[in-house]
């Protein structure tokens, strides 16, 4: 195995992972309202004040305000497992299916009054979506070439 190939994607995978974190912070900073619950405990910038930017009401806005920056967070976190632990394959698999698990516990665990947010299925569809073919550029671009 080249071992200049093998730092080339763990790195491509850390900088994924970062950039998806950051566009699915940017989604809340920018378009979102930040006396939610989930900004009470972070200082807010005077910045951030004034960069709030409405949108009329349509299906897009509702996706990709509520669903897309959950996708991204979670697609994030996956990435960032498989840079973590890019060379053990095994150790790598048991950790991205246990934060498969965690992610589905958390969002069904809404369901509950207990757990402070809201439920939505659709948020399970997109981080679905997003696992899934994330999984499937893994396996067909990662996986194939370190078994070859």
């Amino acid at each position: 195995m080249n071992l200049g190939y093998v730092s080339i994607n763990r790195h491509f995978y850390w900088l994924t992972s970062v950039i998806f974190i950051f566009i699915g912070m940017a989604i809340y900073l920018l378009f979102r309202n930040t006396n939610m619950l989930l900004f009470q405990w972070i200082p807010k910038l005077e910045y951030f004040k004034n960069v709030y930017i409405p949108m009329e009401p349509s299906i897009f806005r509702s996706i990709l305000l509520f669903n897309l920056p959950d996708a991204l967070w979670f697609l994030s976190g996956i990435l960032f497992f498989r840079f973590l632990w890019f060379k053990e394959y095994k150790e790598q698999k048991i950790y991205v299916l246990c934060f498969y698990f965690t992610g589905f516990v958390f969002e069904i665990s809404q369901l509950s009054e207990k757990i402070h947010g809201t439920f939505d299925y659709l948020d399970l569809f997109f981080m679905g979506i997003g696992a899934f073919i994330e999984g499937l550029l893994y396996k067909k671009y990662f996986l194939k070439r370190r078994i070859v």
